[in-house]
C-alpha cells in the first residue's frame, strides 16, 4: 500500500494563503487544506492519505479520526503531538508498505526516515497537489469527449429532418 502521512498543521503553515487564513479561522484552513490535498487521494496516487493536527492541547482522552474526501483526518489526544501520532503510524506501517511524510519540520523528516519512509517537503507536496489536480482535470475531459455523440445520433429521425430542413432553406 503507498501511504501519505501529512502534518497539517505545518502544511497550513507553509501555504501562503492557509497561514493567513489560520490566523483568523483554523476551521476553514484545515478545510481548505484537505481541498488542497484532495487530489492525492486517489489509488492514482495513495491509497491511503493520513493528515494530522495537533490537539495536544484539548480535553479529548483518544484521537479523533474523520473520513474527509477520501483522506482520514487525525486530531490526536491530550498532550500528544502530531509528530508523535506520525511517528507512532510510521513505525506500524513502514515494514511491507510504501510511506511518504509531509512536513517541513527537518526533525521529523530525518526521524521517520530513520524507519524506512520517504519524505516530502510541504512546498514540494503543494506543487504536487496542483499536479494531480491539472492530470484529473485532462483526464475528466479527455473521457468526456470520448464520450459525446454527434447531434444526429442523439435526436430522433424527424427532429434530423426538420433541422435540415432549416439548415438548407
Amino acid at each position: 500500500m503507498k501511504a501519505l502521512l501529512v502534518d497539517g498543521y505545518n502544511l497550513i503553515y507553509t501555504h501562503p494563503e492557509l497561514a493567513v487564513t489560520v490566523k483568523k479561522d483554523q476551521d476553514a484552513a484545515r478545510e481548505g487544506l484537505l481541498k488542497e490535498l484532495s487530489p492525492l487521494a486517489s489509488p492514482d496516487y495513495y491509497e491511503m492519505v493520513m493528515v494530522v493536527f495537533d490537539a495536544a492541547r484539548s480535553d479529548q482522552p483518544e484521537p479523533v479520526l474523520q473520513e474527509r474526501e477520501g483522506m482520514t483526518v487525525v486530531f490526536t489526544r491530550r498532550r500528544q503531538s502530531a509528530d508523535a501520532f506520525i511517528e507512532k503510524v510510521v513505525r506500524r506501517l513502514v515494514p511491507g508498505n510504501e510511506v511518504v511524510v509531509a512536513t517541513s519540520d527537518r526533525m521529523l523528516l530525518n526521524l521517520v526516515s530513520g524507519f524506512g519512509a520517504a519524505t516530502i517537503d510541504g512546498k514540494s507536496l503543494l506543487g504536487r497537489t496542483q499536479e494531480a489536480l491539472l492530470e484529473t482535470r485532462e483526464e475528466m475531459d479527455r473521457l468526456a469527449g470520448s464520450r459525446r455523440a454527434p447531434l444526429e445520433d442523439r435526436v430522433s429521425e424527424e427532429v434530423r429532418r426538420l433541422l435540415d430542413e432549416m439548415r438548407y432553406r
